[in-house]
């Protein structure tokens, strides 16, 4: 009888457990699922929960800039020379949204260093990032920051990609966001993925690109615009191409992203057909005129540039 009572306890919680696990999801030609994160679960207890942001008042403006940028490797020697910082808040001042790549999360007080520099009194700028920094392959991962004033974050879509077999060296970060400022029911939503290539593993890991893309989405929430932003480690050309859809668009063609001006790897990518958001406008921000420094004081601060696209609030551009 003992064991029979056992046999249903067991039974209950498996089926408990079907219930209340979020199931997820697989990429179509490979085993990578996206892991779901749960705002202010910490399963390992390596990363405490991230707190409520009050929002503040919204922005009135008719788009939004998005910027991303390596800063490879933002680690606690780098963020100790003088002016890094300064550098960097000065530049996620100047956008609606500011991805960095390459930041060492398993220092955390490269991060809370980092916060402190871009919003010291944390009022207007939010973050998010890989929850687990722990279980990373590498150090380095992604940082998005953005202006709440601005852009709202549904952190229950904050995931990572799970890649057991380490086909990619960085996990891609994923996010949720809309634009603030107009009427919810009328403001412009997206996926935003963050992707950073392994400059050594470039074809291999570029090759998974349109898998990401596809799973994030058909994740079954609707959203038909995803951005993709990142460290391709390969040019505008080779990036479409391997994003495998009849009118992907890479915001920077042909422009160096780096500062001494030798590549133009870094991008923001999405199907042209559905984010008909994108205004148009984009760039490279010239840290070396900005500043007024020399390429190797440039390159203390970072080897490569900010690059940035910009985006209507309105979902199907400006009414």
């Amino acid at each position: 009888m003992t064991r029979f009572y056992s046999l249903l306890l067991l039974i209950g919680g498996i089926a408990v457990a079907w219930l209340v696990i979020p199931q997820v999801y697989t990429l179509s030609k490979g085993n990578l699922p996206i892991r779901e994160i749960r705002p202010g679960s910490s399963p390992s207890g390596e990363t405490p929960a991230e707190p409520i942001a009050i929002l503040p008042p919204a922005k009135k403006q008719r788009a939004f800039r998005i910027v991303v940028w390596d800063v490879t490797p933002l680690d606690q020697r780098k963020v100790l020379e003088p002016g890094v910082l300064t550098a960097i808040a000065t530049i996620v001042h100047q956008f609606d949204l500011a991805v960095l790549q390459g930041v060492d999360l398993r220092d955390r007080s490269v991060l809370a260093q980092l916060l402190d520099h871009v919003d010291p009194k944390n009022e207007t700028f939010h973050y998010v990032t890989v929850p687990e920094p722990l279980r990373l392959v590498t150090r380095r991962g992604t940082v998005v920051l953005f202006d709440m004033r601005a852009l709202e974050v549904d952190r229950r879509t904050v995931q990572v990609v799970d890649d057991p077999q380490r086909r990619l060296q960085v996990p891609p970060l994923v996010a949720a966001f809309r634009a603030r400022g107009v009427p919810p029911e009328k403001a412009f939503t997206f996926s935003l993925v963050s992707y950073s290539v392994d400059p050594f593993r470039a074809d291999e890991e570029l090759s998974l690109l349109d898998e990401v893309f596809r799973a994030v989405r058909d994740d079954g929430r609707g959203e038909d615009d995803v951005i993709v932003v990142g460290n391709f480690s390969r040019d505008y050309r080779v990036i479409t191409a391997a994003l495998r859809v009849p009118d992907g668009t890479c915001a920077i063609m042909g422009l160096p992203s780096n500062v001494s001006g030798t590549e133009s790897s870094q991008n923001i990518v999405f199907d042209g057909r559905a984010t008909i958001e994108y205004t148009g406008r984009r760039g490279v921000v010239d840290l070396l005129r900005q500043f007024q420094l020399t390429t190797a004081q440039a390159e203390q601060v970072a080897q490569h540039l900010p690059v940035w696209a910009e985006f209507s609030v309105y979902e199907g551009g400006a009414p």
